[in-house]
């Protein structure tokens, strides 16, 4: 599954944001009260959470139903809609083990396990892992998670998770505030 791990501060979050706020092709899911859900256009960074973000031209979103009941889709997401199932977590919407058209960031400006270090940021896409049961990602969708990889790591730089930041075996993105604090000493989390 595709999966692009960042070291973001609050400042680094925020740029991501603007970028994301001047998509066209995406919208954020959002709550709209218990279990109703909304997309918005634009939304502002609210601090370390799950963000859901909908690839608009990846088609329409499922309506997960009870078990006894067969799926369906959402008429008109615009208008918001209430679940009729919900997932493990009932902060984040529910369509099942994995849509081709949602992203998720993954917020972690600050450590859960040390307030003064960097958190593991990323953005997870569950990409065409069901293409084997018909459920592959639209072109569109793949075309856009690589745009926004490279708009991502736009002035970032891969380094090791833990050690000297120029050490062995990089592969986390420091986005460049975190890179200025990572440099000067600051600690970061060597998982999400």
């Amino acid at each position: 599954m595709p999966w692009l791990p960042i070291y973001a501060t609050e400042q680094d979050i925020q740029s991501i944001f603007e970028f994301l706020n001047n998509e066209e092709e995406i919208a954020f899911i959002v709550s709209d009260g218990p279990g109703k859900w909304i997309p918005k256009k634009q939304l502002q960074y609210e601090g370390d959470i799950r963000y859901c973000i909908w690839h608009v031209p990846s088609g329409p979103l499922p309506l997960i139903r009870q078990n006894d009941q067969e799926d369906g889709l959402i008429e008109d997401p615009w208008q918001g809609w209430k679940e009729e199932r919900s997932g493990s977590d009932p902060k984040n919407p529910y369509f099942g083990a994995g849509h081709p058209g949602i992203i998720w960031l993954n917020a972690r400006a600050v450590s859960k396990r040390n307030p003064n270090s960097i958190g593991l940021s990323s953005f997870e896409w569950i990409g065409n892992w069901y293409r084997i049961i018909g459920n592959a990602a639209p072109e569109a969708t793949e075309k856009f998670w690589k745009r926004m990889g490279r708009r991502v790591k736009k002035g970032a730089i891969r380094i090791p998770r833990d050690g000297a930041w120029d050490g062995e075996k990089p592969e986390i993105w420091a986005l460049p505030d975190a890179q200025i604090k990572i440099k000067s000493g600051i600690e970061r989390d060597n998982n999400p």
